[in-house]
């Protein structure tokens, strides 16, 4: 009896660790070019700015790297380049 309440007990268990939601991705598009990001300037905001919110999260995202050095190609020639 003890071992039948144990597997069921387990097996309650595991059902429910199955219904976990699963993590939202952090970037709807993964990937982007820093040539993509120079000609799409208000998704190259966007990005900036969920990356400048939290850098210790994001900073090794491979569209934040992207999207700064897209920022500071842009900005070129201005007197305070983007920085975060």
């Amino acid at each position: 009896m003890k071992a039948f309440l144990c597997a069921i007990i387990s097996l309650f268990v595991l059902c429910l660790t199955g219904c976990n939601k699963p993590p939202e991705p952090k970037f709807k598009h993964k990937g982007h070019t820093v040539t993509w990001f120079m000609k799409h300037d208000e998704v190259l905001k966007q990005t900036l700015k969920l990356c400048s919110d939290d850098p210790a999260k994001y900073n090794k995202e491979p569209d934040c790297i992207n999207a700064l050095h897209a920022a500071n190609q842009l900005s070129a020639g201005e007197l305070h380049p983007i920085d975060w």
